[in-house]
């Protein structure tokens, strides 16, 4: 049934100003109570509005409208007008009500729009007061312009974030300068250009021409790269832009954009202006550590490693040798190689000479494997760099790391930034050791610095090869160098092979959940004596479908946690497994990708600030209500979103209909060493096939390993 009706807002019961959404307590003009959901986040409390919507039955929270549309409406009776002048800065009850009897109902919003200092000044603000209201009043005012362009294209959630970022002049950016928008978080180039035509701005113009260019750019390093070829870049600009577009599509736009220091060129390649400085400092930073004499406090042992009585290969001695007497190398290795025995060797020999190490990893689960490995506390990167929320690091080339040896575990995991900025904090006789997988899949965000570095060729390099008889005993193991070569791995155990790795095929889609419900939430924690939330993880390539992350997630938390506690509207569960997801929480030690389990929500001051309480490792967090948009269920995730992890047991999704176009080699190979106990494959053997020999070729443009050997810089 419709709904198309004017509105009292009484009560925001949940607000997500990410993306708009809320759940609202409002009151029909008959005064029936009504709860509406949807793009609501452009309404305050006892404001009017014109809502166009669907009335819905939900099975958990009863009746309640889908908004498709909510117009906010002028104040017409002395309540509504009482409580918009309620929100301009140092107006109370009594300074509202005695606007309204100077100016009239009808009167008053004009009055004080022809001069609003002076419309306070007369009800008794001080002049300072009054110039402060006055400011108050023409951000409220672009608050209802904002509302006025956006809310026809149901973009008005967008309001709060721009008027947040361009502040007075917000309505005029909207109106004459559109395409800026996606400079603003979450305002894409789609949204933007909706913006933009909506405004009447020609699909010819230069501004959405450029402003395509830097949308794919910023696409590309969502995506791993770090440039575009141009030639490619023009033909997804042409597509981007719609067939028929008469925009400018061509060099002449690239050779503006490098004016205007928005853009790079560097030959055939363009990059955004910024992750090109990125990437040749990068280079640089190589340069200078690979060229440099080593530190004066670290040595070699006389005779050499070998002579220093570690149990170790000849291939981790020579990488024991590289730590001691170059000021950068690498050691890279699959499972089972020797890469912690290696991490452990040479931290105790550094400590052994006096010298300060320093262990660091990309993520909290990463640094604590690493600690108990290697008996040396190790950190997260952001926690060693003293990351301060909205400032930076605290550690930076004036002020870098106390330490003489830092050695990084995970380095696989490390994007372009992140790599750059730690190594802007190295001192300048203190040596590094980058350790990880080269065939692991790529960091989220742009480049693959660490694979790169080794591709080179020009950083001293330890590749470990031998498996280690223990770990050679394991299928995990096995299949995991299977899946490098570019083969499936083999399921049948074979002699004195320890069985962790299982695959159960199941053809048909809906059997396939159904299994990986019943293993997730019965049998493997029955079998292996571990607890089905925490200790199992579910990996799936996408989002959608019947064997999608978003499909997964909603059937193993009915499975798992069909009495939790709804909270945050209902989005989520007490008792839920989360992931947070978006930037890191530096402040509070919480990282993009990090596993938490929602425990509870403690009420503050009114009922809409409600807190958090969420458990990670052994650590509690109480999670501002403003951040806890960034919380997604997390009982099944993306392989990306999970490279840090490391449980006891994981489930993986290969099947025809859960991504198997997007599920390659480097997926397939970090999915499965995720486990300690065991892994279990749910789908097919050609979907296991066909990914473990499909390479990740394509995807990632990148040119460190080019600029080391060519010594390139940058043209801007």
């Amino acid at each position: 049934m419709e709904f198309d009706a004017e509105v009292t807002v009484r009560r925001t019961r949940y607000v997500s100003e990410a993306t708009g959404w809320a759940v609202v307590d409002a009151e029909a003009a008959d005064g029936a109570p009504v709860v509406l959901v949807g793009p609501l986040v452009h309404l305050e409390q006892s404001e009017r509005a014109r809502v166009i919507g669907t009335w819905v039955d939900d099975s958990r929270y009863g009746r309640q409208v889908n908004v498709a549309q909510a117009r906010p409406l002028p104040p017409s009776d002395r309540e509504a007008l009482t409580a918009y002048l309620l929100r301009i800065k140092h107006v109370g009850a009594k300074r509202a009500a005695a606007l309204i009897e100077r100016h009239g109902a009808d009167g008053v919003l004009d009055a004080i729009d022809r001069d609003p200092q002076a419309a306070f000044a007369a009800v008794g603000l001080r002049p300072g007061r009054a110039a402060q209201a006055a400011v108050s009043w023409h951000s409220l005012c672009v608050t209802r312009q904002l509302h006025l362009m956006l809310a026809p294209h149901r973009l008005a959630y967008l309001v709060k974030r721009i008027h947040t970022e361009y502040g007075p002049t917000a309505h005029r950016i909207v109106a004459q300068r559109p395409y800026e928008l996606t400079r603003v978080f979450g305002v894409g180039f789609h949204l933007a250009d909706r913006i933009a035509r909506g405004g009447g701005s020609p699909p010819a113009s230069r501004e959405r021409a450029g402003a395509g260019v830097l949308h794919l750019l910023s696409e590309a390093e969502r995506s791993g790269s770090t440039c575009m070829p141009i030639d490619e870049l023009l033909a997804s600009l042409r597509d981007l832009l719609g067939a028929g577009s008469d925009a400018p599509v061509s060099e002449a736009l690239i050779e503006e954009l490098m004016s205007a220091r928005e853009i790079t060129r560097e030959g055939d390649w363009i990059y955004r202006r910024q992750t090109a400085e990125l990437e040749a400092e990068l280079a640089d930073q190589v340069r200078q550590l690979v060229n440099s004499e080593p530190g004066d406090r670290l040595r070699e042992p006389r005779g050499g490693a070998a002579r220093a009585g570690l149990t170790l290969t000849n291939e981790q001695l020579a990488g024991v040798g590289n730590a001691l007497t170059h000021r950068l190398s690498l050691i890279t290795g699959g499972p089972g190689t020797g890469k912690t025995a290696s991490i452990r060797a040479i931290a105790a020999l550094a400590s052994g000479q006096g010298v300060r190490v320093m262990l660091v990893a990309p993520t909290g689960r990463a640094a604590i494997r690493m600690s108990e490995a290697s008996g040396v506390r190790a950190r997260t990167v952001h926690s060693a760099l003293g990351w301060i929320p909205g400032e930076g690091p605290t550690h930076t080339e004036d002020d870098p790391l106390a330490c003489d040896l830092l050695i990084v575990d995970e380095s696989s995991m490390a994007n372009l930034e992140l790599l750059v900025t730690l190594l802007r904090a190295v001192g300048r006789e203190a040596h590094v050791v980058l350790v990880g997988d080269a065939d692991q899949l790529a960091p989220v965000g742009a480049g693959k610095p660490f694979a790169e570095l080794i591709s080179s060729g020009a950083v001293p390099t330890t590749r470990l090869t031998h498996i280690f008889r223990q770990a050679a005993g394991s299928m995990i193991v096995q299949g995991a160098h299977a899946i490098r070569r570019g083969q499936a791995p083999d399921f049948r155990p074979a002699a004195k092979m320890r069985r962790d790795l299982f695959l159960i095929e199941r053809a048909d889609p809906r059997a396939a959940r159904e299994e990986i419900v019943s293993l997730v939430s019965a049998r493997l924690p029955a079998h292996y004596d571990v607890d089905p939330v925490s200790d199992i993880q579910v990996f799936a390539p996408v989002y959608r479908g019947e064997l999608g992350i978003d499909a997964l997630n909603e059937s193993l938390r009915e499975a798992l946690n069909p009495l939790g506690e709804p909270v945050r509207g209902g989005r989520l569960r007490i008792g839920d497994k989360l992931m947070m997801t978006g930037r890191n929480l530096h402040d509070l030690g919480l990282m993009n990708g990090t596993l938490l389990r929602l425990l509870d929500e403690v009420s503050g001051s009114g009922e809409d600030d409600a807190a958090l309480i969420l458990a990670a490792e052994d650590a509690i967090f109480r999670l501002p209500p403003e951040e806890s948009d960034r919380l997604r269920p997390a009982y099944a995730c993306s392989v990306h979103r999970g490279q840090g992890i490391e449980l006891p047991v994981a489930v993986i999704v290969a099947h025809p209909a859960g991504g198997a176009y997007f599920l390659r080699r480097e997926m397939l190979y970090t999915a499965i060493t995720r486990a300690k106990l065991a892994t279990v494959i749910v789908g097919t053997r050609e979907t296991i096939a066909r990914a473990a020999r499909t390479p990740d070729t394509g995807r990632r443009h990148s040119r460190v390993a080019e600029r080391l050997r060519s010594g390139a810089g940058v043209r801007a």
